[in-house]
């Protein structure tokens, strides 16, 4: 019997205790608003045995609960969409797991966001790190491979939270997830030139997420990115139930090489995503992706993700304490989707 059936049997056997504890798991976070550790493993567990299609079925039963808003207006950063610009964006979000906006975020913006990046510290990352700390990050003098900036501190930034209620940026999001969004991650981070190699820690090889059921994340490029600076890669249609080989799910919440990615992948199905600053990428991370390794210069990412439910990973709470007058009336109109935060 070859390897690849045997860890298949092995996951068989584990789903007889995986359906009960995924189910368990739900009443307990019902109750406590919690995900037992063990339940998100099962989710982990499903996924890696069907391909994809247990998720499927928990978040069709999500979207008979909580139905889409439907008086939100899908104008703003992205552009001004009509209801069959929304189906376009959806059908290739579907077909190809990303989508890139043709329009970008503005200067002004962009640059606000950089000089924020550029004087608040970060935590540094990587392989090489024994400890966690903070520095500001030196273009000419980096530390770590990676710098990544607080949620908490993220949150209570003006332009931040002028994207986390951009209508546009959320109608994309509920179109896709079909269903009221759930905003539950915001990050930002730099990829350095740091080392000449790729960093494991610093998430530079290929990798599916499972943190929750389903999710959209939006990658906003906040400096020039191209073939030297590490741009995000995408392997395209990998996100579909199915779409990553059972050989590779098998290995679980594994960090791939390109050299299985290509033997398992035409070349052209890898997708690398170059492009100017202000550049906004959805993209559904159950698809397999990674940063690609900073040759020279660096990248900065702002990252917003909204998804179904928070059921799955666990990250500390933070809490939006302050908010701009912009803020106050979104987070007032859509409660669930600022659910995480308020």
């Amino acid at each position: 019997m070859s390897k690849d059936k045997l860890l298949y049997l092995r996951l068989m056997k584990r789903t007889i205790l995986d359906i009960p504890k995924l189910t368990w798991g739900f009443i307990v976070y019902f109750v406590k608003k919690t995900t037992p550790k063990s339940a998100h493993q099962s989710l982990i567990n499903l996924f890696c045995l069907t391909g994809g299609l247990s998720n499927s079925v928990i978040s069709a039963v999500i979207s008979l609960i909580h139905r889409p808003y439907r008086d939100i207006q899908p104008k703003g950063v992205l552009g001004n969409f009509t209801e069959n610009d929304l189906n376009k964006i959806n059908q290739k979000l579907n077909e190809d797991g990303y989508y890139i906006f043709e329009q970008r975020l503005s200067d002004e913006l962009c640059d606000q966001l950089l000089a924020y990046a550029y004087s608040e510290p970060a935590y540094i990352r990587g392989d090489r790190i024994k400890e966690s700390r903070k520095e500001v990050y030196h273009p000419d003098s980096p530390l770590a491979v990676r710098y990544d900036y607080e949620e908490r501190l993220l949150i209570e930034n003006r332009e931040v939270q002028q994207l986390i209620t951009d209508p546009s940026i959320i109608s994309v999001a509920q179109k896709y997830l079909n269903t009221k969004p759930v905003l539950d991650v915001i990050g930002m981070w730099w990829h350095t030139a740091y080392q000449k190699e790729p960093d494991s820690s610093a998430a530079q090889f290929f990798h599916f997420d499972m943190d929750r059921i389903k999710w959209l994340k939006f990658f906003i490029y906040l400096t020039d990115v191209g073939d030297e600076n590490g741009p995000h890669a995408f392997v395209k249609g990998s996100h579909k139930n199915r779409g990553i080989p059972s050989h590779l799910r098998l290995q679980g919440y594994a960090r791939l090489s390109d050299e299985e990615i290509n033997l398992a992948y035409k070349r052209e199905k890898v997708i690398h995503h170059t492009a100017k600053r202000g550049t906004v990428i959805a993209e559904d991370t159950r698809g397999l992706h990674k940063g690609q390794h900073v040759e020279r210069g660096d990248r900065l990412v702002l990252q917003l993700q909204f998804s179904n439910h928070l059921f799955g990973a666990y990250y500390p709470k933070c809490k939006i304490h302050h908010f701009s007058d912009v803020a106050i009336k979104t987070i007032s109109a859509y409660p669930r989707i600022y659910s995480n935060y308020t």
